[in-house]
């Protein structure tokens, strides 16, 4: 069973020339996934208030400075949040890298992980499965090191009134 959006997906990316590309394989995943986090910051800057535009615009700034000074910076945890989320998604996502991404010059670490652990005739040696997975996530868990005290911060920095 293949899920529906795979032999149309195929079938650009092979009219494209990308298929078995890593550029395609992003491309595909930038088209999937981005909704996520374009959906979550049109939520938020709705929730912004404008009297931080209008005083904005009273002390002279354009739209630009508006964006760049103001609702971006109030809009990173935001960012973050949905960068999280989109790591994490594309991370554990290997079954759909297993159609657009062929050989092992161009597979991600789940899929090498995947095509490891499959390929035993004899059964599955499970230690070396488990010792292939500590780095595989080995980046996953740097990032979310990384992110975590923004993402934290963000979320507690409009909680305290004073």
């Amino acid at each position: 069973m293949l899920p529906p959006a795979i032999i149309p997906t195929i079938y650009v990316l092979t009219q494209l020339g990308l298929n078995g590309s890593r550029l395609g394989y992003i491309l595909v995943i930038v088209g999937t996934r981005l909704g996520v986090v374009i959906f979550l910051a049109t939520g938020f800057v709705r929730t912004l208030p404008h009297d931080f535009e209008e005083a904005a615009q009273l002390d002279g700034a354009n739209k630009w400075q508006i964006y760049w000074r103001i609702v971006l910076p109030v809009l990173t945890p935001v960012l973050f949040t949905g960068a999280v989320m989109l790591i994490i998604s594309v991370w554990k996502d290997s079954y759909f890298a297993l159609f657009p991404l062929r050989g092992s010059q161009t597979a991600t670490l789940p899929l090498t992980l995947y095509s490891f652990a499959s390929s035993s005739t004899h059964g599955v040696s499970w230690n070396l499965v488990f010792a292939h997975v500590v780095p595989t996530s080995l980046p996953l868990v740097l990032v979310h090191l990384v992110l975590q005290r923004r993402v934290l911060a963000g979320l507690t920095e409009g909680g305290v009134t004073g």
